[in-house]
């Protein structure tokens, strides 16, 4: 069987009717199975497919022009059908293509190999905004429109005139608006251009006053459109300024525009995808839970992630909600390195009492300074601060602290029982299988997804138009997958 023929069986079992209102096509409009047939197969075949490719192909493909019945629709009729139909609907087709493909045992143990990388979007890296220049240069601008209304008041008084306006409220735009109407009106009863005595001087005012407003405007603007990010590309106001792996204008690494797509494999599946404006992975990995939690109904047995996703917050998550989590952290490595003279005086490596109380190289023991409680992660963690007070006239200070008060440490009692838990739990048979497995498939997913076929830069702009994108490039993914275990590799793929 055809990887062709394959789709075909799939969509065949798939009750289109949810997402696709047949009562509302047109009698003379293509036939939307006949459609998505060809944009899966195509997704599939390319890993990527263009609308003129998809043209092209209706036009001199013999199997998708016998299920389009000898019609040719343009790649204006595709982009319609992916806008108007598929946009809203990607989701639960992708949900649904899951559950239709996957194996039964696999949806039952519901295994959740997670992993997460950056696609570079269809935007200028040069078209960046930071949030940085909104906090530096609105109180800047804010300033200065106030001393424009405190010029503008002190105009007024020596004119004898009866108006003041606050310097103590917030400088909104309706706020000067308001000012510039009202100096509107004033000047035109007065008359802004005095006979041989130039422009009156409230009419200059109110020019840089019109000046100020726009800039104070497009900072209000920016800090709508940042939300909580730290920047963002004025090309494509969702992608959000990331640090890339590779530049192909100068080969270095580079801040550019892009999305972090987390996906979540089981059984070689992408059985859910999420788009995220986080830079850093850990805080991703609670939305994409919620959000698997959503589309499934139930959150997953398991989950297994690289050490990119092992926070305290996350640990914490995943023992509230019943998963077993499989979670390496950051210095795990490190952590099983052999304690040599250059490594001794890092924490990790140092001893500890019974009571977990730090123990210096030379044999010195911290003692406890103050106890705080952090709420950054939304759940309680104790943090214990240490001081060694056996730091003066030390033979290896210098190598261990530069602090005048002596070496300090911070220790997390909380945070290192669970670490200790996953050393266990990864030190086993199983722990080493899962880790091993989610190498080959989540890793996997992306390498077959960005190497093998090429599709690492996005091509559409805005996150709903990712969406349907990456949506429609998980599918291809995962029929070609399908494809393969089927025993359709020895029937020739591309075929």
């Amino acid at each position: 069987m055809t990887l062709f023929h394959t789709i075909q069986e799939v969509i065949g079992r798939i009750n289109i009717e949810k997402w696709i209102d047949f009562h509302r096509q047109r009698r003379d409009a293509y036939d939307p199975i006949a459609l998505l047939t060809i944009i899966l197969f195509a997704y599939a075949r390319y890993g990527y497919a263009s609308l003129r490719q998809l043209e092209e192909m209706s036009r001199y493909d013999l199997r998708c022009r016998l299920i389009l019945q000898g019609q040719t629709p343009s790649y204006k009729a595709y982009q319609r059908f992916i806008n108007h139909q598929l946009k809203g609907s990607i989701e639960e087709l992708s949900h649904q293509v899951y559950l239709c493909i996957q194996n039964q045992k696999a949806l039952e143990e519901a295994i959740l190999m997670i992993d997460g990388t950056k696609f570079e979007a269809n935007a200028n890296k040069m078209t960046f905004y930071w949030g940085a220049w909104v906090k530096r240069y609105r109180p800047r601008h804010w300033q200065k429109a106030m001393e424009i209304v405190k010029q503008l008041n002190r105009c007024f008084k020596t004119q004898r005139i009866e108006v003041h306006y606050s310097i103590l409220k917030e400088p909104t735009l309706k706020y000067l608006i308001e000012i510039d109407e009202r100096l509107d009106q004033w000047l035109q009863e007065v008359g802004a251009i005095r006979k041989g005595r130039g422009i009156h001087p409230v009419a200059k005012l109110k020019r840089e006053l019109g000046k100020v407003a726009k800039s104070l405007f497009s900072y209000a603007l920016a800090k709508d459109i940042l939300g909580e990010r730290n920047s963002f590309s004025k090309t494509d106001p969702d992608a959000t300024m990331m640090h890339m792996k590779y530049d192909y204008y100068n080969h270095t690494n580079v801040f550019k525009p892009g999305y972090n797509v987390q996906i979540g494999v089981n059984n070689g599946y992408i059985a859910y995808s999420q788009i995220s404006p986080d830079v850093n992975d850990m805080k991703t990995a609670i939305p994409f839970l919620e959000g698997y939690r959503k589309q499934f109904g139930e959150y997953p047995k398991m989950v297994v992630t690289d050490a990119g996703y092992g926070s305290f917050g996350n640990y914490v998550y995943a023992q509230l909600h019943q998963i077993q989590a499989i979670m390496k952290y950051p210095g795990y490595q490190k952590k099983k390195e052999k304690v040599t003279e250059k490594n001794q005086f890092q924490l990790l490596h140092m001893k500890r009492t019974e009571e977990g109380v730090p123990i210096c190289p030379e044999g010195y023991q911290f003692e406890a300074e103050k106890v705080t409680v952090d709420m950054k992660t939304g759940f309680p963690r104790t943090t214990i601060h240490y001081r060694n007070q056996h730091c003066e006239g030390c033979p290896m200070r210098s190598r261990c602290t530069t602090s005048k008060k002596g070496r300090s440490a911070r220790v997390s009692p909380q945070l290192e029982k669970i670490q200790n838990q996953v050393d266990a739990v990864l030190e086993t048979e199983e722990g080493r299988k899962f880790m091993a497995q989610r190498s080959s498939q989540a890793e996997g997913a992306f390498g077959d997804i960005k190497k093998n076929f090429g599709y690492s830069l996005l091509r559409r702009r805005g996150e709903s138009g990712v969406k349907v994108e990456l949506g429609l490039v998980i599918l291809g993914y995962n029929l070609r997958h399908y494809h393969h275990q089927k025993g359709g590799k020895n029937a020739e793929v591309m075929k």
